[in-house]
């Protein structure tokens, strides 16, 4: 398997980490199929303010189990596909819970250019929200239909004799019902310390562009990083394991989680 076949297993694993909408600049070859399910966890007793400062708040847990997969068409067209089911509770004074099917994603990411080591590629995908309105406060945030575009660069290159990547994405967001549109901007360093291993820093970012109308008058902005570990136990089949937090933010709760999970190639 080649170092950018290695890659793109690696970037499409983490399409389920916390802020990422796609799964990296990197392309499936003509015919390629992955398969990826994670059991993901996370939760916030606090969120920051309109000026960015912690505030107490009712505990709000969310635990999902996601499958995303995705297909080479061709070696420049890669489309794709996510489901997940999600049981969310607030605890505290306003108690609530939610339980069912989570988000359904489909999209498709081609690739634009591939000058020497760097790769350029654009990708489109729709979000169909499982939850409904009905659902009540453990759903707020979860019921608005999305469409999400974005151009994405990718870069393999050595970093201390080992192989390593970069890849940054910038993309719009559309958001139907009351959350504002968003800008996103995400970015990935990959580094394998040894043949089998591949450990992640991940950066994940979301600037609202306008105030969230609904039941809390927001306008929000998160930013968030995760460290990721994964392990290649065959040429086909690799475990992983990340953990995530909200360094800073406004309007937006204070996540912390983890995810673990398995992906399978063939």
């Amino acid at each position: 398997m080649t170092w950018a076949a290695r890659w793109a297993m690696a970037a499409a694993i983490l399409a389920a980490a916390p802020g990422a909408a796609c799964a990296g600049a990197f392309t499936l070859r003509n015919g390629e199929t992955k398969l990826f399910a994670t059991a993901y966890v996370t939760s916030g007793d606090h969120y920051f303010d309109a000026r960015g400062r912690l505030r107490a708040r009712d505990r709000l847990k969310k635990q999902e189990l996601q499958l995303y997969v995705e297909h080479g068409v061709t070696d420049g067209l890669t489309v794709f596909g996510a489901g997940a089911l999600q049981q969310i509770t607030v605890s505290g004074e306003e108690r609530a819970q939610r339980s069912g099917l989570g988000r359904t994603e489909l999209g498709a990411r081609i690739r634009l250019a591939e000058p020497g080591a760097w790769i350029v590629s654009a990708q489109g995908g729709v979000v169909i929200a499982g939850a409904k309105r009905s659902d009540g406060l453990a759903a707020i945030g979860e019921t608005d239909d999305q469409v999400d575009v974005r151009l994405l660069v990718a870069r393999s290159f050595d970093a201390f004799a080992r192989p390593a990547f970069l890849d940054v994405q910038a993309g719009y967001r559309t958001r139907s019902g009351d959350p504002a549109n968003e800008i996103r901007v995400d970015a990935t360093l990959g580094v394998r310390p040894a043949p089998r291993w591949l450990l992640l820093a991940q950066s994940f970012n979301v600037f609202g562009q306008g105030r969230w109308d609904g039941p809390y008058a927001l306008k929000q902005r998160t930013h968030k990083v995760q460290a990721a570990a994964l392990l290649d136990l065959t040429s086909t089949m690799t475990i992983y394991a990340a953990v995530f937090a909200t360094p800073a933010a406004r309007d937006a709760l204070d996540e912390r989680g983890a995810q673990l999970g398995i992906g399978y190639r063939f």
